[in-house]
């Protein structure tokens, strides 16, 4: 074990150098995309640019919640409802039967406490944001101006990135991640990233595991939007349901606070369910508001607080990417 691994502690952040930079590299190569790439009123999303759908939910926590877990949104009993966007990770709208990265992205509503930053929308509401893979692609905000200078600057931005060896283990992982489903209600989906909970020495990494047996997977695969008709199918038949669970950094060095690329490897404890209500989700309306909804992992209570470097990166490149995007859209 090095003096540095000797060295971290369970819970603390370990700052790398010019994050700020870096992050504002991010935003310029995206919002330049952007521009060059969607018309005003129609600007996606730069990831998770497919949305399936757009459902309304309830998130209610285990009332016998154990001590050290109730800090935040944690208020043993409490229930919230909820706006849940469900995704394909790819930065354009493509069939669904090709393999990707999926998402879920957690909206909770009127959550009581003061936020670290306020949706504009919904000023109290805080923010999920999770994959359907337990790691990203690349481990820090340095490298992840590579993976996006590429990605945005389309074939030949791709091709110069993979060329270059140094960049084979992002790609190594973009492939592991990119699978194919015929159900996204089938899928687990991961934080990656970690947060605090509550305490300075106690840090965590959230989860939603499908809770609902025996759903159907989708069977006319012909169709590009399969996803969306086999979730509009599950949910006009009743509820589906998620167990949402944390899971605790025990290890600063095996469970590493800063490189997003491990996994950590401790249990996960259930601490609320979700139930994603049966409903008719399809609608003009619905779809505006799922395209017009901003998320952030910083739009959260002061007691869950988003960590590490990836999570500092997302405080100022959401808001000013989400801003961009909505105000170009809304005009």
């Amino acid at each position: 074990m090095s003096v540095k691994s000797q060295m971290l502690e369970i819970g603390k952040e370990y700052f790398e150098p010019n994050e700020e930079q870096d992050t504002q590299k991010i935003i310029d190569i995206v919002i330049k995309r952007l521009n060059r790439d969607f018309p005003p009123g129609k600007t996606l999303r730069q990831f998770h640019a497919k949305m399936h759908g757009c459902v309304k939910a309830t998130f209610t926590v285990l009332p016998d919640l154990p001590k050290n877990y109730q800090y935040g949104f944690l208020v043993p009993g409490k229930s919230y409802d909820a706006w849940i966007r469900i995704s394909n990770g790819s930065v354009t709208v493509v069939d669904d039967k090709k393999p990707d990265l999926r998402g879920m992205a957690i909206k909770l509503l009127d959550v009581p406490g003061e936020m670290l930053v306020q949706d504009h929308w919904f000023p109290q509401s805080q923010d999920f944001l999770m994959v359907s893979y337990p790691i990203l692609m690349s481990p820090n905000v340095k490298d992840v101006v590579r993976n996006v200078r590429a990605v945005c600057n389309g074939t030949m931005g791709l091709v110069l990135f993979a060329l270059n060896p140094i960049n084979w283990m992002t790609l190594y992982r973009t492939l592991q991640s990119q699978k194919k489903t015929r159900n996204m209600f089938s899928l687990k989906y991961y934080s990656v990233s970690p947060f605090r909970l509550g305490k300075p020495d106690q840090a965590v990494k959230y989860g939603a595991f499908p809770a609902t047996e025996n759903l159907e997977p989708a069977t006319d695969l012909k169709d590009k939007n399969f996803l969306r008709n086999r979730m509009k199918q599950d949910l006009s038949a009743g509820s589906v349901y998620y167990d949402f669970k944390i899971q605790l950094q025990e290890d600063p060095v095996k469970m590493p606070m800063e490189d997003v690329c491990v996994e950590w490897k401790s249990p996960w404890h259930k601490v609320a369910t979700i139930e994603i209500l049966k409903q008719e989700f399809d609608t003009p309306e619905v779809n505006t508001l799922g395209e017009n909804l901003t998320y952030s992992p910083w739009h959260c209570h002061k007691e869950n607080q988003p960590l590490g470097g990836i999570n500092r990166a997302r405080k100022a490149a959401y808001e000013a990417i989400g801003k961009f995007r909505v105000e170009r859209n809304t005009k």
